[in-house]
């Protein structure tokens, strides 16, 4: 560590990025080669859940580690409205240089930027140029052979900016890798890492459009949903390729060795699990049971699995701890500190998706069931059971070690279990209170950024 400088941190989130899918967490494929170097000389979070499925709730609680009822950033809500402190706006108070790298709106667009000197969106400054800007971006990248979901520039983003962090300042990086999100067209050769040859015709013929799948419009089978995943793959092997850029990027310029590492994901995707695809309506563990990785040498121990119960809202208290500030109020709890790791006595963790606005849905697929999804939805999940909860009475029990793909409900058959759970969802909500936003409008999102939003797959803004 270079003389008494604080601890710099970079939290690299994977959106997308479910556990299940990284070769350090046991997957079949080596889709995550670089990041599995990261966890086997770091610490690995083997049960780490997000407090919600998307984007905007699950980095609200990133950022403040709180959950989406508190935050008030929900399907209700799309905004992170003031009143509650940031991790950005901690550490800027505390001097450090910070910045955010993400080509997601959902986080560009909604409150969340507050505490960022600098935040690279991949948007034009002049926004009436921006459509010329994008379309110029797209068909040079296509003629190079170098598109990508914005991976390339969000690294060279990152490092120039590093460039101009005096030697002597922390800093603190939040840095967003939208590659594992559909659309998922990584660029060559990473487009055919796991595909075995499969021609590439077939490959396009694959349908990406995920509402269009959900609601009725379009039939896709097994093979499919094998290329489909495949290409998600593909997209994970490429965004570990840039972590692993940026990680070279911290060595060359002197400031990996005093860096924190945090390796970790908003939310997972559904890849034809359950009858769906992308992160829409449901609380399944492919959605909700995502990466954690702490990585700093000179701080923590190496080579550590923990299968402690840990969630989102860990994060801030976690970067306020090790670098020894004041925590504000928060629903989460440090998984380490300067002392090292820390004990974390969790009984379970709790997960929401309030209701979504389903109108547009309804008018363009109306032979879809909207009905059953206009619902708000909490998870309890346990080491060993999933309890839902829905608020038109549904309730639901899966018995995760038994059941993993969540297929059978076996409330009837546990009543007790089932009783003792929604017992603890109860308490939970009667301690965690939503924040009341009625009243307060979001503001509305203008046409480039609803234009954008909509390429990703989201029709619901």
């Amino acid at each position: 560590m270079a003389g008494s400088r604080r601890p710099s941190v970079v939290l690299i989130v994977l959106d997308c990025g479910r556990a299940d899918h990284l070769s350090c967490y046991g997957y079949g494929r080596e889709t995550t080669p670089f990041i599995d170097g990261l966890a086997a000389d770091g610490v690995r979070f083997t049960h780490m859940i997000t407090t919600a499925p998307w984007t905007l709730p699950a980095h609200a609680s990133l950022f403040t580690g709180l959950y989406s009822s508190t935050h008030g950033a929900t399907d209700e809500h799309k905004r992170l409205e003031p009143g509650r402190p940031t991790l950005g706006e901690i550490l800027a108070a505390a001097g450090y240089a910070t910045a955010g790298f993400c080509a997601n709106p959902w986080v560009a667009e909604t409150g969340l930027k507050r505490g960022f000197e600098y935040f690279f969106d991949h948007r034009p400054r002049v926004r009436r140029l921006a459509r010329a800007y994008f379309g110029a971006q797209q068909l040079g990248d296509a003629l190079l052979s170098r598109r990508d979901s914005g991976g390339r520039r969000t690294t060279a983003a990152f490092e120039r900016w590093l460039d101009r962090v005096p030697d002597a300042r922390p800093f603190f990086a939040f840095v967003h890798y939208n590659e594992p999100h559909l659309p998922f067209r990584p660029p060559p050769p990473w487009d055919r890492t796991f595909l075995n040859g499969t021609p590439p015709a077939r490959v396009r013929s694959v349908n990406q459009d995920c509402n269009r799948y959900i609601g009725g419009d379009v039939a896709m089978d097994a093979e499919d949903f094998q290329i489909l995943t495949a290409l998600y793959d593909g997209e994970l092997r490429y965004a570990d390729h840039l972590i692993g850029r940026l990680v070279d990027g911290l060595a060359r310029r002197g400031r990996r060795e005093d860096t924190v590492l945090i390796v970790t994901a908003d939310h997972g995707e559904n890849l034809g699990e359950h009858g769906l695809m992308s992160h829409k309506f449901v609380l399944t563990d492919t959605l909700l049971r995502i990466p954690l990785i702490l990585h700093a040498p000179t701080l923590l121990p190496r080579g550590v699995v923990s299968d402690a119960l840990v969630q989102s809202t860990d994060i801030l208290p976690t970067v306020t701890r090790l670098l020894d500030l004041p925590t504000p109020p928060v629903e989460g709890v440090p998984l380490a500190g300067p002392e090292g790791l820390l004990p974390v006595e969790r009984a379970f963790t709790v997960s929401e998706r309030l209701r979504p606005n389903l109108s547009v849905f309804r008018q363009r697929y109306p032979r879809f069931d909207a009905d059953r999804h206009d619902v708000r939805r909490r998870a309890l999940r346990t080491r060993t059971h999933k309890y839902l909860w829905q608020s038109d009475g549904r309730e639901e029990l899966y018995d995760l070690v038994a059941d993993p793909g969540e297929t059978r409900d076996v409330s009837a058959a546990e009543p007790e279990l089932t009783r003792a759970l929604r017992q603890a969802l109860e308490h939970w909500c009667t301690a965690h209170r939503e924040r009341d936003l009625e009243g307060v409008a979001a503001p509305e999102l203008d046409g480039e950024v609803q234009r954008r939003l909509a390429a990703l797959g989201y029709i619901e803004q």
